[in-house]
Order: structure tokens, then C-alpha cells, then sequence
């Protein structure tokens, strides 16, 4: 995982979200574990999305929420694996990226697909009917997260899962949240609390989930967080 202190600032609201897609990309391209060793940087990138896209435990035809959707990286894998009885709203607050999905999604016939310009503390997503949701490297991002939370625990159906998915550093791991957030990423310690007050049943942490070997700047590596709308 490159260097967060090195990456460019950037915020789930910016034009930087399809750099950091890229830069996301590039992370993952090293070492993901014993049972993944495909053979070519596509080979990697296609497991990596299909592995993310599992944790969701959707089936075909099911309704699911990428929140942070930049411009499809997850959204189009994603839309393609529900098919065409299956809806995916992929919500930003990046009017330029959204632009850039709609292109994406035109190019690729996929029709399933809804995208919602969200809001700072709103997704806007609709009340109860989703059976999953994700959250990729933005959470962290995020700095209405307590809100964005909450709409998103409404936006699921009772039982419906939330994949979260962060990085973070070994050095930075016990150092406070907005010391994290400055260096773009974050513990699973810190977003499992605030899942678990915001009123979802944490079903595992996935840490690691991709880890890099360790360089010059320490050891890092990405994690997911997979939570349940739980029985009121």
C-alpha cells in the first residue's frame, strides 16, 4: 500500500476520487494472501473486486449500495454480478465523478444501475431497501460519518450486510483518529466502534484482509469490517 502520507489530499467529495481508485489498485497489486496468486495485475484486480463483492453475501437480482462510488470501480463488478432483475445505487457527492460513471455504464450496456449525487451527512438512499451496502476507502473520508451511518442502517432491510473496507498503518494504528484521517486511512478498532454505536451487529473483521510485506516505512495493510442490520 503506498505511502499514505504521500498520497495527494483528497476527499470522497473531489475530482482526486478516481486517482485514489488508481492508487487503491496499485495497493493491491502485491501480496493478498496464500489462496491468491493469480498470474497478472488483472488477474489481481478482477480477484480483489470479486473478493469485496463476496463479502457483501448477495445473490443475483438482489439491491445493493456502493456509497462512494467515484467513478464504478466497485459499482460496475457489482451491478454485473446482481444482472438486470438486480439494482445497484451508487451514491457520490462528486458531481464529476458520477459523470464519469453514467459514461462507464453506457459504455458497458448496464442499466441497473442509479446514481445519486449524495449529500456530506446523506446518502439519500431509499428507507429499507437494500440487502447490502459498501463502503470502500471512503469511511475514513467521510467527516458526517455518524450520519452517513445512520442513513445507511435505515437504507437496509433487517438483516442486510455492510462491507466496510480501510487501510492502515502499523505506525499509526494507535495514534487518535484524526491523526489517521490526516494520513487517509483508519484502525478497524476505530470504525468497529462507531459501526456497533450506530446501531449495526458486527459479524467479523476480516484483519488483514490484503496485507503488504513490510518496507523502509513499516508494515500496512487493508482490512473489512462486515456488519448486519440487526432484529428491532
Amino acid at each position: 500500500m503506498t505511502d499514505p502520507a504521500t498520497l495527494s489530499k483528497r476527499r470522497v467529495a473531489t475530482p482526486f476520487y478516481t486517482l485514489m481508485r488508481i492508487l487503491f489498485l496499485l495497493a493491491a497489486s502485491g501480496v493478498f494472501g496464500q489462496s491468491l496468486q493469480p498470474q497478472s495485475e488483472a488477474d489481481r484486480v478482477a480477484e480483489m473486486k470479486r473478493r469485496v463483492i463476496e463479502a457483501l453475501q448477495l445473490r443475483a437480482g438482489d439491491v445493493a449500495a456502493d456509497v462512494g462510488c467515484g467513478d464504478g470501480f466497485y459499482t460496475i463488478p457489482l451491478a454485473r454480478f446482481l444482472g438486470p432483475s438486480g439494482k445497484v445505487f451508487a451514491v457520490d457527492i462528486d458531481e464529476s465523478a458520477l459523470v464519469k460513471l453514467k459514461q462507464h455504464l453506457a459504455e458497458d450496456g448496464l442499466k441497473n444501475v442509479e446514481a445519486i449525487r449524495g449529500a456530506g451527512d446523506d446518502p439519500k438512499l431509499p428507507s429499507g431497501a437494500l440487502d447490502g451496502a459498501l463502503i470502500v476507502n471512503a469511511y475514513h473520508e467521510m467527516t458526517e460519518h455518524e450520519a452517513i451511518l445512520r442513513h445507511v442502517l435505515a437504507a437496509l432491510k433487517q438483516g442486510g450486510v455492510l462491507v466496510l473496507m480501510e487501510g492502515i498503518w502499523d505506525k499509526n494504528e494507535t495514534k487518535p483518529r484524526e491523526e489517521q484521517v490526516k494520513h487517509h486511512e483508519l484502525a478497524p478498532q476505530v470504525a468497529k466502534q462507531e459501526v456497533e454505536k450506530a446501531g449495526f451487529k458486527i459479524v467479523e473483521v476480516r484483519d488483514p484482509f490484503i496485507e503488504r510485506p513490510p518496507d523502509e516505512d513499516g508494515k500496512s495493510r487493508w482490512w473489512v469490517l462486515v456488519a448486519r442490520k440487526p432484529a428491532p
